[in-house]
Protein backbone atom coordinates (compact mmCIF):
# COMPACT_ATOMS: atom_id res chain seq x y z
CA UNK A 1 0.00 0.00 0.00
CA UNK A 2 2.71 2.35 1.09
CA UNK A 3 4.77 1.76 -2.55
CA UNK A 4 1.13 2.59 -4.49
CA UNK A 5 0.81 5.39 -2.19
CA UNK A 6 4.11 7.05 -3.34
CA UNK A 7 3.36 6.30 -7.33
CA UNK A 8 0.14 7.62 -6.57
CA UNK A 9 1.79 11.22 -4.97
CA UNK A 10 4.06 11.18 -7.81
CA UNK A 11 1.26 12.39 -10.13
CA UNK A 12 1.46 16.22 -10.26
CA UNK A 13 -2.81 16.00 -10.18
CA UNK A 14 -3.08 13.68 -7.51
CA UNK A 15 -0.66 15.00 -5.25
CA UNK A 16 -2.05 18.62 -5.42
CA UNK A 17 -5.34 17.04 -4.59
CA UNK A 18 -4.21 14.76 -1.96
CA UNK A 19 -1.99 18.11 -0.50
CA UNK A 20 -5.59 20.26 -1.01
CA UNK A 21 -7.27 17.77 1.20
CA UNK A 22 -4.37 17.04 4.09
CA UNK A 23 -4.00 20.92 4.03
CA UNK A 24 -7.33 22.23 3.94
CA UNK A 25 -8.64 20.04 6.90
CA UNK A 26 -5.42 21.28 9.15
CA UNK A 27 -6.75 24.70 7.79
CA UNK A 28 -10.53 24.07 9.14
CA UNK A 29 -10.01 23.11 12.41
CA UNK A 30 -7.40 25.43 13.06
CA UNK A 31 -9.91 28.30 11.82
CA UNK A 32 -12.33 26.60 14.12
CA UNK A 33 -10.28 26.81 17.13
CA UNK A 34 -9.59 30.56 16.32
CA UNK A 35 -13.35 31.66 16.01
CA UNK A 36 -14.78 29.45 19.14
CA UNK A 37 -11.75 30.76 21.72
CA UNK A 38 -11.95 34.33 19.65
CA UNK A 39 -15.60 34.27 20.77
CA UNK A 40 -14.90 32.94 24.68
CA UNK A 41 -11.79 35.21 25.20
CA UNK A 42 -13.90 38.68 24.12
CA UNK A 43 -16.63 37.24 25.94
CA UNK A 44 -14.15 36.53 29.59
CA UNK A 45 -12.13 39.77 28.68
CA UNK A 46 -8.87 37.91 27.85
CA UNK A 47 -5.85 38.93 26.04
CA UNK A 48 -2.33 38.19 25.55
CA UNK A 49 0.01 40.61 26.50
CA UNK A 50 3.66 39.99 28.05
CA UNK A 51 2.46 42.02 31.02
CA UNK A 52 -0.54 39.76 31.73
CA UNK A 53 1.30 37.12 31.02
CA UNK A 54 3.97 38.17 33.86
CA UNK A 55 1.35 39.18 36.15
CA UNK A 56 -0.81 35.68 35.81
CA UNK A 57 2.56 33.46 36.01
CA UNK A 58 3.94 35.26 39.36
CA UNK A 59 0.30 34.79 40.81
CA UNK A 60 0.83 31.40 39.63
CA UNK A 61 3.93 30.64 41.52
CA UNK A 62 3.20 32.94 44.13
CA UNK A 63 3.32 30.45 46.86
CA UNK A 64 6.59 28.72 45.69
CA UNK A 65 9.07 31.50 44.94
CA UNK A 66 12.20 29.65 43.04
CA UNK A 67 15.41 30.27 44.11
CA UNK A 68 17.60 33.04 41.99
CA UNK A 69 20.24 32.19 40.71
CA UNK A 70 22.94 33.80 38.86
CA UNK A 71 24.17 32.76 35.01
CA UNK A 72 26.39 29.61 34.90
CA UNK A 73 24.03 28.39 38.27
CA UNK A 74 20.74 27.14 37.00
CA UNK A 75 20.20 23.86 37.12
CA UNK A 76 18.26 23.03 34.28
CA UNK A 77 16.32 19.74 33.90
CA UNK A 78 15.33 18.90 29.96
CA UNK A 79 12.99 16.15 28.54
CA UNK A 80 13.44 16.11 25.05
CA UNK A 81 14.52 13.71 21.93
CA UNK A 82 18.16 14.53 21.53
CA UNK A 83 18.32 12.62 18.12
CA UNK A 84 16.81 15.53 16.29
CA UNK A 85 17.43 19.42 17.15
CA UNK A 86 16.34 18.81 20.53
CA UNK A 87 19.93 18.49 21.21
CA UNK A 88 20.64 22.36 20.50
CA UNK A 89 18.27 22.90 23.16
CA UNK A 90 20.24 20.76 26.07
CA UNK A 91 23.79 22.17 24.57
CA UNK A 92 22.24 26.00 24.61
CA UNK A 93 21.10 25.27 28.26
CA UNK A 94 24.42 24.40 29.40
CA UNK A 95 24.94 28.35 28.68
CA UNK A 96 23.15 28.94 31.62
CA UNK A 97 24.06 26.01 34.06
CA UNK A 98 24.05 22.52 34.59
CA UNK A 99 21.95 20.13 32.82
CA UNK A 100 19.99 16.72 33.74
CA UNK A 101 18.65 15.19 30.44
CA UNK A 102 15.40 12.80 29.97
CA UNK A 103 15.52 11.41 26.66
CA UNK A 104 12.30 9.05 26.61
CA UNK A 105 13.68 7.00 23.47
CA UNK A 106 16.69 6.31 25.71
CA UNK A 107 14.34 4.32 27.88
CA UNK A 108 12.97 2.71 25.09
CA UNK A 109 9.60 4.70 24.35
CA UNK A 110 8.79 5.73 21.07
CA UNK A 111 6.14 8.42 20.15
CA UNK A 112 5.71 6.57 16.64
CA UNK A 113 5.48 2.95 19.09
CA UNK A 114 1.29 2.13 18.64
CA UNK A 115 1.81 0.59 22.05
CA UNK A 116 2.72 4.28 23.28
CA UNK A 117 -0.45 4.77 24.71
CA UNK A 118 -0.64 1.29 27.23
CA UNK A 119 3.12 2.06 28.13
CA UNK A 120 2.46 5.48 28.70
CA UNK A 121 2.30 5.28 32.54
CA UNK A 122 5.62 3.40 33.06
CA UNK A 123 6.81 6.37 30.95
CA UNK A 124 5.27 8.89 33.35
CA UNK A 125 6.82 6.39 36.06
CA UNK A 126 10.30 6.86 34.93
CA UNK A 127 9.62 10.59 34.17
CA UNK A 128 9.10 11.61 38.05
CA UNK A 129 11.98 8.48 39.34
CA UNK A 130 14.20 11.11 37.27
CA UNK A 131 13.19 14.01 38.74
CA UNK A 132 13.01 12.55 41.91
CA UNK A 133 16.14 11.39 41.92
CA UNK A 134 18.01 14.68 40.07
CA UNK A 135 16.00 17.37 42.19
CA UNK A 136 17.48 14.96 45.80
CA UNK A 137 20.82 15.37 44.17
CA UNK A 138 20.70 18.72 43.10
CA UNK A 139 17.71 20.97 43.07
CA UNK A 140 15.79 21.57 39.91
CA UNK A 141 15.40 24.84 39.04
CA UNK A 142 12.96 24.50 36.46
CA UNK A 143 11.91 22.15 34.04
CA UNK A 144 11.94 22.01 30.02
CA UNK A 145 9.86 20.14 28.49
CA UNK A 146 8.88 19.68 24.68
CA UNK A 147 6.23 16.68 24.74
CA UNK A 148 2.20 16.61 23.78
CA UNK A 149 -0.47 14.84 25.79
CA UNK A 150 0.36 10.97 24.32
CA UNK A 151 4.22 11.58 26.52
CA UNK A 152 3.23 13.36 29.58
CA UNK A 153 0.49 13.25 31.84
CA UNK A 154 -1.11 15.98 33.36
CA UNK A 155 -1.00 14.09 37.02
CA UNK A 156 2.44 13.77 36.55
CA UNK A 157 2.92 17.56 36.22
CA UNK A 158 0.19 18.45 39.17
CA UNK A 159 3.06 15.50 41.29
CA UNK A 160 5.64 17.86 40.51
CA UNK A 161 4.67 21.13 41.09
CA UNK A 162 2.99 19.56 44.50
CA UNK A 163 6.09 17.43 45.73
CA UNK A 164 8.67 19.74 44.79
CA UNK A 165 7.81 22.74 43.61
CA UNK A 166 9.83 23.19 40.75
CA UNK A 167 8.31 25.59 37.98
CA UNK A 168 7.75 23.33 34.90
CA UNK A 169 7.56 25.12 31.08
CA UNK A 170 6.43 23.40 28.25
CA UNK A 171 8.00 24.31 24.75
CA UNK A 172 5.40 23.32 22.13
CA UNK A 173 5.99 24.79 18.52
CA UNK A 174 3.09 23.14 16.83
CA UNK A 175 -0.33 24.43 18.21
CA UNK A 176 -1.51 25.10 14.80
CA UNK A 177 -2.17 21.57 14.10
CA UNK A 178 -1.75 20.15 17.60
CA UNK A 179 -3.55 22.32 20.44
CA UNK A 180 -6.46 19.81 20.53
CA UNK A 181 -6.18 16.23 18.67
CA UNK A 182 -9.22 14.64 19.18
CA UNK A 183 -7.45 11.47 20.39
CA UNK A 184 -8.45 10.38 24.44
CA UNK A 185 -5.66 8.61 25.68
CA UNK A 186 -5.09 7.66 29.33
CA UNK A 187 -7.91 10.27 30.39
CA UNK A 188 -6.26 13.40 28.56
CA UNK A 189 -6.21 14.49 24.92
CA UNK A 190 -3.17 13.41 23.28
CA UNK A 191 -2.49 16.92 22.07
CA UNK A 192 -2.02 20.36 24.28
CA UNK A 193 -5.63 21.20 25.73
CA UNK A 194 -5.26 18.80 28.61
CA UNK A 195 -1.57 19.70 29.99
CA UNK A 196 -1.15 22.99 28.94
CA UNK A 197 -3.19 24.16 32.42
CA UNK A 198 -0.69 21.86 34.32
CA UNK A 199 2.09 23.85 33.18
CA UNK A 200 3.52 26.95 35.09
CA UNK A 201 4.23 27.81 31.18
CA UNK A 202 3.54 27.30 27.77
CA UNK A 203 5.69 28.42 25.38
CA UNK A 204 4.21 28.57 22.05
CA UNK A 205 6.05 30.17 18.83
CA UNK A 206 2.09 30.62 17.43
CA UNK A 207 0.83 34.16 18.89
CA UNK A 208 -2.33 33.95 17.27
CA UNK A 209 -2.49 30.66 19.62
CA UNK A 210 -2.34 32.40 23.06
CA UNK A 211 -5.77 33.24 23.28
CA UNK A 212 -7.28 29.47 22.97
CA UNK A 213 -4.37 28.88 25.56
CA UNK A 214 -6.02 31.43 27.62
CA UNK A 215 -9.28 30.39 27.23
CA UNK A 216 -8.54 26.85 28.78
CA UNK A 217 -6.70 28.30 31.91
CA UNK A 218 -2.75 28.07 30.81
CA UNK A 219 -0.38 30.91 30.41
CA UNK A 220 1.23 30.55 27.21
CA UNK A 221 4.14 32.78 26.30
CA UNK A 222 4.89 33.98 23.04
CA UNK A 223 8.21 33.49 21.84
CA UNK A 224 10.19 31.61 18.87
CA UNK A 225 12.17 29.02 18.59
CA UNK A 226 15.99 29.30 18.25
CA UNK A 227 19.25 28.06 17.15
CA UNK A 228 22.58 26.40 18.68
CA UNK A 229 25.69 27.91 17.16
CA UNK A 230 27.32 24.48 18.74
CA UNK A 231 24.71 22.26 16.39
CA UNK A 232 24.70 24.15 13.16
CA UNK A 233 27.83 26.48 13.01
CA UNK A 234 28.54 28.80 10.94
CA UNK A 235 30.33 27.18 8.06
CA UNK A 236 33.29 29.09 5.38
CA UNK A 237 33.39 26.07 3.12
CA UNK A 238 32.95 25.92 -0.97
CA UNK A 239 29.42 26.47 -2.29
CA UNK A 240 28.75 23.61 -4.13
CA UNK A 241 24.59 23.88 -4.61
CA UNK A 242 22.70 26.86 -5.98
CA UNK A 243 19.73 25.94 -3.71
CA UNK A 244 19.42 23.94 -0.74
CA UNK A 245 16.61 22.71 1.07
CA UNK A 246 16.84 20.58 4.16
CA UNK A 247 13.30 18.57 4.84
CA UNK A 248 11.20 15.95 4.38
CA UNK A 249 9.19 15.27 0.95
CA UNK A 250 5.21 16.02 1.58
CA UNK A 251 2.50 18.03 0.16
CA UNK A 252 3.42 20.64 -2.43
CA UNK A 253 6.94 20.68 -1.90
CA UNK A 254 7.87 18.55 -4.65
CA UNK A 255 6.44 21.54 -6.98
CA UNK A 256 8.43 24.51 -5.89
CA UNK A 257 11.30 22.06 -6.23
CA UNK A 258 10.26 21.29 -9.49
CA UNK A 259 9.55 24.89 -10.42
CA UNK A 260 13.00 25.70 -9.62
CA UNK A 261 14.97 22.81 -11.60
CA UNK A 262 12.76 24.03 -14.89
CA UNK A 263 14.25 26.91 -14.22
CA UNK A 264 17.53 25.74 -14.18
CA UNK A 265 18.46 25.58 -11.09
CA UNK A 266 20.61 23.53 -9.13
CA UNK A 267 18.68 22.20 -6.12
CA UNK A 268 20.27 20.04 -3.48
CA UNK A 269 17.05 18.32 -1.06
CA UNK A 270 18.50 16.25 1.81
CA UNK A 271 15.76 14.49 3.95
CA UNK A 272 13.33 11.71 3.98
CA UNK A 273 11.03 10.45 0.98
CA UNK A 274 13.48 12.60 -1.66
CA UNK A 275 15.66 9.35 -2.43
CA UNK A 276 19.21 11.46 -1.45
CA UNK A 277 21.36 10.64 1.51
CA UNK A 278 20.15 12.07 4.98
CA UNK A 279 22.39 14.55 6.19
CA UNK A 280 23.54 13.83 9.74
CA UNK A 281 22.54 16.87 12.60
CA UNK A 282 26.33 17.48 12.57
CA UNK A 283 26.63 18.18 9.30
CA UNK A 284 23.51 20.62 9.08
CA UNK A 285 25.71 23.95 9.32
CA UNK A 286 28.37 22.80 6.50
CA UNK A 287 25.23 21.78 4.31
CA UNK A 288 23.40 25.35 4.90
CA UNK A 289 27.12 26.91 4.01
CA UNK A 290 27.03 24.33 0.90
CA UNK A 291 24.16 26.09 -0.24
CA UNK A 292 24.31 29.86 -2.23
CA UNK A 293 20.33 30.01 -1.04
CA UNK A 294 19.01 27.85 1.59
CA UNK A 295 14.95 27.46 0.85
CA UNK A 296 12.29 27.42 3.24
CA UNK A 297 8.76 26.52 3.47
CA UNK A 298 6.65 27.87 6.33
CA UNK A 299 3.53 26.14 6.13
CA UNK A 300 1.55 24.33 8.62
CA UNK A 301 1.39 20.19 7.57
CA UNK A 302 0.27 19.90 3.95
CA UNK A 303 -1.52 23.77 4.19
CA UNK A 304 1.00 26.04 2.13
CA UNK A 305 -1.58 29.08 2.99
CA UNK A 306 -1.63 28.73 6.96
CA UNK A 307 2.34 30.00 8.25
CA UNK A 308 4.06 29.37 11.37
CA UNK A 309 7.55 30.18 12.32
CA UNK A 310 10.19 27.30 11.99
CA UNK A 311 14.03 26.09 13.59
CA UNK A 312 15.00 26.17 10.05
CA UNK A 313 13.98 30.07 10.09
CA UNK A 314 16.78 30.83 13.08
CA UNK A 315 19.26 27.87 12.21
CA UNK A 316 20.04 29.05 8.54
CA UNK A 317 20.67 32.62 9.41
CA UNK A 318 23.07 31.47 12.77
CA UNK A 319 25.13 29.25 10.31
CA UNK A 320 25.27 31.85 7.82
CA UNK A 321 23.19 30.93 5.38
CA UNK A 322 20.96 33.11 2.58
CA UNK A 323 17.54 32.03 3.77
CA UNK A 324 14.74 32.40 1.31
CA UNK A 325 11.44 31.08 2.78
CA UNK A 326 7.26 31.71 2.83
CA UNK A 327 6.10 34.84 3.44
CA UNK A 328 5.08 35.08 7.27
CA UNK A 329 4.01 38.19 8.93
CA UNK A 330 5.85 36.68 11.86
CA UNK A 331 9.40 36.88 10.97
CA UNK A 332 9.21 40.93 10.70
CA UNK A 333 9.46 41.00 14.27
CA UNK A 334 13.01 38.92 14.54
CA UNK A 335 14.34 40.06 11.32
CA UNK A 336 14.43 42.59 8.99
CA UNK A 337 12.78 41.16 5.12
CA UNK A 338 14.50 41.85 2.36
CA UNK A 339 17.46 42.70 4.06
CA UNK A 340 18.69 39.57 6.38
CA UNK A 341 16.47 36.92 5.15
CA UNK A 342 14.08 36.88 2.14
CA UNK A 343 10.61 36.01 1.91
CA UNK A 344 8.01 34.63 -1.37
CA UNK A 345 4.21 34.05 -1.76
CA UNK A 346 3.88 31.53 -4.96
CA UNK A 347 6.18 29.57 -6.51
CA UNK A 348 6.76 31.77 -9.34
CA UNK A 349 7.95 34.92 -6.93
CA UNK A 350 10.29 32.26 -5.23
CA UNK A 351 12.17 31.33 -8.59
CA UNK A 352 12.21 35.42 -9.59
CA UNK A 353 14.16 35.97 -6.35
CA UNK A 354 16.76 32.94 -6.51
CA UNK A 355 17.58 33.81 -10.22
CA UNK A 356 17.78 37.54 -9.40
CA UNK A 357 20.01 36.31 -5.98
CA UNK A 358 22.18 33.90 -8.23
CA UNK A 359 23.42 37.18 -10.13
CA UNK A 360 24.94 38.53 -7.50
CA UNK A 361 27.47 37.24 -4.84
CA UNK A 362 28.29 40.12 -3.43
CA UNK A 363 24.01 41.15 -2.55
CA UNK A 364 24.04 37.39 -0.84
CA UNK A 365 27.44 37.66 1.51
CA UNK A 366 25.91 41.20 2.49
CA UNK A 367 22.21 39.22 3.29
CA UNK A 368 24.34 36.64 4.99
CA UNK A 369 26.46 38.68 7.06
CA UNK A 370 23.30 40.97 8.47
CA UNK A 371 21.24 37.71 9.09
CA UNK A 372 24.27 35.75 11.42
CA UNK A 373 24.85 38.84 12.98
CA UNK A 374 21.18 39.07 14.44
CA UNK A 375 20.95 35.59 15.05
CA UNK A 376 23.87 35.36 17.16
CA UNK A 377 22.80 38.80 18.60
CA UNK A 378 19.25 37.73 19.41
CA UNK A 379 18.52 34.44 18.32
CA UNK A 380 19.89 31.94 20.17
CA UNK A 381 18.23 29.18 22.30
CA UNK A 382 20.14 30.60 25.46
CA UNK A 383 18.61 34.11 24.49
CA UNK A 384 15.23 32.32 24.67
CA UNK A 385 16.01 30.60 28.07
CA UNK A 386 17.38 34.07 29.75
CA UNK A 387 13.81 35.47 28.73
CA UNK A 388 11.76 32.12 30.45
CA UNK A 389 13.99 32.27 33.45
CA UNK A 390 13.95 36.25 34.01
CA UNK A 391 10.16 35.73 34.03
CA UNK A 392 10.26 32.83 36.60
CA UNK A 393 12.08 34.77 38.77
CA UNK A 394 14.76 31.96 38.43
CA UNK A 395 17.53 34.27 36.75
CA UNK A 396 18.77 37.36 38.20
Amino acid sequence: MQSLKKRLLDLPFARRAWASYRGGRTEARYRSWIEYYGREATARGLSYSPDHFREGLAERLRHRKPIRRSQGEVHTGVLCLTRNWGIGLVQEAEEVGPVSVFDWEQHGFRESDPELPRLMPELNRRILAFVRETHRARPLDWLLITGSGNVIHRDTLRRIRDEWGIPTVNQWLDCKQNFRSGVISNGQDTGQIDIAPEFDVVWTSSRTMCEPYLCVGARPLYLPEGFSPRLTPQSAGPQKYDVGFMGARYGLRQDYIMALRRAGVDVAVRGPGWGTAEVPLSQMGEFFGQCKINLGFGGVGYSMALTTLKGRDFEVPGAGGVYLTTYNDDLAEFFRLGEEILCYRTPREMVEIVLDLLKDDRKRASIAERAYNRAMREHRWSHRYRTVLQCLGVLA
